[in-house]
C-alpha cells in the first residue's frame, strides 16, 4: 500500500478541491442546459407566475404544508419569478412567526390575508404597520391573544372585507368591541363585536354567543335590512331576548339573494327569527330545534318564502322520526345531496306525529307525487293521522318506505276513503312502491310482509289502478324466484340485496 507524505497531501488537496469545484460547475451547467430543454422552461414568466399563484391557493387546506417555499428553491429562474411576485406572499400564517415576517416583507404592498389554524401564542407586533393592507382575517386564538391582536390593529382595518374569528373553547364570549363596517363576510364563533355597525354583508355566521352579548332580534333584523345582498346565513344556538319584541309590527325584510339559511336554537327564537323575513323560492332553509308543538306554532304564516309554497312545485316529502325534508322536483329517492333539499327540520325530540298532523299547513298535499317514509317513522304516527295524510295525497304516485312496521300502512292503503262524496281508495294514483333498509338487510321481510304486498297489488288491480313498479332493496328473502307471482301482475319488479344500491324511483 503506497504511503503519502504530509507535504504531498498538503499540495494535492487544494488541487483536488479546485478540480471538484470545476466538475460541480460543469455538472451544474449541464443540468441547466437539460432543464432549459424541458417544456416548462419555454413558458413565459407571466404564465409561470400564474401557475405559482394557483399552487399557493392549494397550500392552505386541512393540513399544514411542509414545503411552502419549495418553488423558490427549484432554480434561479423560478426563484426570481417568485420573489418578484408579491401576490404569492399575501397569506400570512401567524403560527409561524419566522415565515410571517418574511412573507410580510415579500408581499410588498399587496393586500394581505392572515390565518391561524391553532390557538398558539402569537408574535403580532409587526402586523400593526401592515394592518391597512389586511383584506381577510381567519384565526383561531386564545381570548387574550384575540383581544391583543385587535387592540393593536382595529383602528387601521380600513380594507378588511372578510372576518372569521374563533376562540379556543371557553365558557364566556369574548367582547372585542370593534367596528368593522366594511366587512362583507362575517363568521364569529364565541366572539362579539359592535352589531349596530354590521352592514352590506354577503355572508353571516354567528355561533355560541352568550345571551348578554348576543345581538337582539331587533339588531339581527336591522343587520338583515342593511344587507339586502346576503347569500348565506348561519345562526347557531343564539339566545336573544324575546321581551317587548313584535315582529308583526315590522314589514317583512326580503332576502331574495339568500342561497342558504341555517338556524338552530329554541323553537320560540327560531319562530321569531323567521316571522320577519321573506326568502326567495330557491333558498335552502335548514332548521335544528326541539319541536315541542306542531308546524303551525313554528311557522304561523307558513313557509317564509316570497311565493306561497302551497302553490309551488315541491313534489317530494320525506318524513323521519326526528324531522322532515321538502325536496326539489326530480330528485331520486333517498338522496342525501344537500342541494336537493329545499326545506328541512331536524329535531332532538321525535316529531313524526306533530309534523304529519300539520303538514297541510305548509304544503298543498294534492301536489305531492312522492312520499318517503324513513326508518321508524310509522311507529310515531297514530292511525287517524296516517289515514288523514293519505286522504290528502290524492296525486301520490311513488311511495318509498325504509325499515318500518308496515301493518298500519297496509290497513290504510287497502281501505276505502268513505269521507269523500265518492268513495275511493287512499292514494288512488299510487303506481310505484319501494322498500329498503339503509346499509343493512331488512330481515324477515318476505316472511312478514310479502303476502301483504301481493294482496295490495291484487286489490289495486280489482279497482283498476294497477301498479307499474315495485323495488325491494336489501329485503331479506326476496329474490327473483320468490317474486314470480308478483311479476305476473306488475310490469317492473326490481330486486337487489347489494349494500349501496340506489333506488330507481
Amino acid at each position: 500500500m503506497p504511503k503519502f507524505r504530509a507535504v504531498d497531501i498538503g499540495y494535492e488537496n487544494p488541487l483536488l478541491r479546485m478540480e471538484e469545484a470545476r466538475v460541480i460547475a460543469a455538472l451544474s451547467s449541464v443540468k441547466r442546459k437539460i432543464s432549459g430543454h424541458a417544456p416548462i422552461a419555454s413558458l413565459p414568466p407571466e404564465l409561470l407566475e400564474e401557475i405559482f399563484h394557483i399552487c399557493v391557493s392549494w397550500l392552505y387546506g386541512c393540513l399544514t404544508p411542509k414545503h411552502r417555499l419549495a418553488y423558490t428553491q427549484v432554480c434561479s429562474s423560478w426563484r426570481r419569478i417568485s420573489l418578484n411576485s408579491s401576490r404569492l406572499w399575501q397569506r400570512i400564517d401567524l403560527c409561524d412567526s419566522r415565515l410571517a415576517d418574511e412573507f410580510l416583507l415579500r408581499s410588498k404592498q399587496a393586500p394581505l390575508s392572515i390565518v391561524s389554524a391553532s390557538p398558539r401564542n402569537l408574535t403580532t407586533d409587526n402586523l400593526t404597520m401592515h394592518a391597512s393592507r389586511l383584506r381577510s382575517i381567519d384565526v383561531v386564538l386564545f381570548p387574550d391573544a384575540m383581544v391583543h391582536l385587535f387592540s393593536i390593529m382595529a383602528p387601521n382595518l380600513s380594507s378588511l372585507a372578510s372576518l372569521s374569528l374563533k376562540v379556543s373553547p371557553v365558557l364566556s364570549t369574548v367582547d372585542l368591541d370593534i367596528s368593522v363596517p366594511l366587512v362583507r363576510r362575517l363568521f364569529l364563533d364565541t366572539v362579539a363585536i359592535r352589531w349596530q355597525d354590521c352592514q352590506k354583508l354577503t355572508h353571516l355566521s354567528l355561533r355560541g354567543i352568550t345571551p348578554q352579548l348576543c345581538p337582539s332580534l331587533s339588531q339581527l333584523y336591522d343587520m338583515f335590512k342593511r344587507s339586502p345582498l346576503l347569500e348565506y346565513v348561519r345562526l347557531e344556538n343564539l339566545m336573544p331576548s324575546l321581551e317587548s319584541f313584535e315582529a308583526s309590527s315590522r314589514p317583512l325584510i326580503p332576502l331574495l339573494h339568500l342561497k342558504e339559511m341555517v338556524i338552530s336554537g329554541q323553537q320560540s327564537i327560531v319562530s321569531a327569527l323567521l316571522s320577519g323575513i321573506s326568502l326567495a323560492t330557491h333558498t335552502r332553509l335548514r332548521l335544528y330545534l326541539s319541536l315541542s308543538e306542531d308546524l303551525r306554532s313554528l311557522l304561523p304564516r307558513g313557509l317564509p318564502y316570497a311565493t306561497n309554497h302551497r302553490s309551488t312545485s315541491i313534489s317530494t316529502v320525506r318524513l323521519s322520526l326526528n324531522g322532515t325534508h321538502f325536496l326539489r322536483p326530480g330528485v331520486p329517492a333517498w338522496s342525501d345531496d344537500p342541494d336537493h333539499t329545499l326545506f328541512s327540520i331536524s329535531s332532538a325530540l321525535p316529531v313524526s306525529t306533530r309534523v304529519c298532523s300539520s303538514l297541510d299547513h305548509l304544503l298543498d298535499l294534492s301536489r305531492i307525487i312522492k312520499l318517503e317514509l324513513n326508518t321508524g317513522v310509522l311507529q310515531g304516527i297514530p292511525m287517524d293521522d296516517l289515514r288523514a295524510l293519505f286522504a290528502s295525497l290524492v296525486n301520490l304516485e311513488t311511495l318509498c318506505t325504509a325499515f318500518n312496521d308496515l301493518e298500519d300502512l297496509w290497513v290504510v292503503l287497502n281501505a276505502i276513503d268513505t269521507e269523500r262524496a265518492t268513495s275511493r281508495l287512499y292514494a288512488p294514483r299510487l303506481v310505484r312502491l319501494s322498500f329498503s333498509k339503509p346499509a343493512d338487510l331488512w330481515w324477515h321481510f318476505t316472511d312478514r310482509w310479502m303476502s301483504f304486498v301481493l294482496s295490495f297489488v291484487q286489490a289495486r288491480l280489482l279497482h283498476s289502478v294497477p301498479l307499474q313498479g315495485i323495488e325491494f332493496l336489501r329485503c331479506h328473502g326476496v329474490s327473483i324466484e320468490s317474486t314470480q307471482e308478483l311479476r305476473a301482475l306488475v310490469p317492473q319488479v326490481i330486486v337487489s340485496d347489494r349494500i349501496g344500491t340506489k333506488s330507481c324511483f
